[in-house]
């Protein structure tokens, strides 16, 4: 019996293999898959930022107004910086995206605006539980970098609408729909240059939107 259980050791002991020459086989191995692997590359990411614009000289109107979150075109609906070099192609820088998704990134933006303009009594967002007397809404139908060989400029095309939740007949509570292009040209080809020229484009966008809005919106001011 005794020599029974003795025999199936030997065996291991006579085709087992080195420890040293496993770890050395191991080591081989891992550093052959990291050397055959593509190298890292860190991702820039990108905010539209500017200074928000100023109206000092208007009065503020007795009314609140409601930002609704921002829609966006499916071609656009993502984190990517799109360029597109003609009328058919669409395309987006590896390693540089937006921080967040462009509706939200330019609607925070509008929103922030409004509240720095001081233009109203209330500007409220779309985590808000308050209803606003005025409720406004938009939509990215356009943003990316035309990049053509001569000239590379920021576009941006925005559609906003206004409605006043006072209004009892459905069709009359739209005080306006219009939509608003801007482009910019880049000073430094880019995607730091690219977002420099976006921000640009879109802080006179929202000045002429604010100017509007307030516009439509003074019309029915208590």
């Amino acid at each position: 019996m005794e020599k029974t259980l003795q025999r199936p050791a030997r065996l291991w002991k006579q085709r087992s293999i080195p420890l040293w020459i496993v770890i050395a086989l191991s080591l081989l191995c891992l550093s052959g898959c990291a050397g055959s692997g593509k190298p890292q590359y860190d991702v820039q990411k990108y905010l539209l930022t500017y200074p928000s614009p100023s109206f000092e000289a208007s009065e503020k109107l007795p009314v609140s107004v409601k930002v609704n979150r921002f829609s966006i075109a499916a071609a656009y609906n993502s984190t990517g910086m799109i360029f597109r070099d003609d009328a058919y192609g669409l395309d987006a820088f590896n390693y540089s995206r937006w921080a967040v998704n462009p509706a939200d990134m330019i609607g925070d933006l509008l929103l922030a605006d409004m509240r720095a303009g001081n233009l109203f009594q209330a500007v409220l967002s779309r985590y808000d539980l308050e209803e606003g007397r005025f409720i406004l809404s938009g939509g990215i139908e356009e943003f990316y970098l035309r990049a053509e060989k001569k000239n590379k400029v920021a576009r941006i095309v925005l559609s906003i609408s206004l409605q006043d939740s006072a209004e009892k007949e459905t069709g009359k509570r739209i005080m306006y729909q219009k939509t608003y292009t801007r482009e910019m040209p880049l000073q430094d080809a880019s995607p730091k240059g690219y977002c420099a020229a976006a921000s640009q484009a879109m802080q006179a966008v929202s000045r002429e939107i604010l100017r509007d809005v307030y516009a439509a919106v003074k019309t029915k001011a208590p």
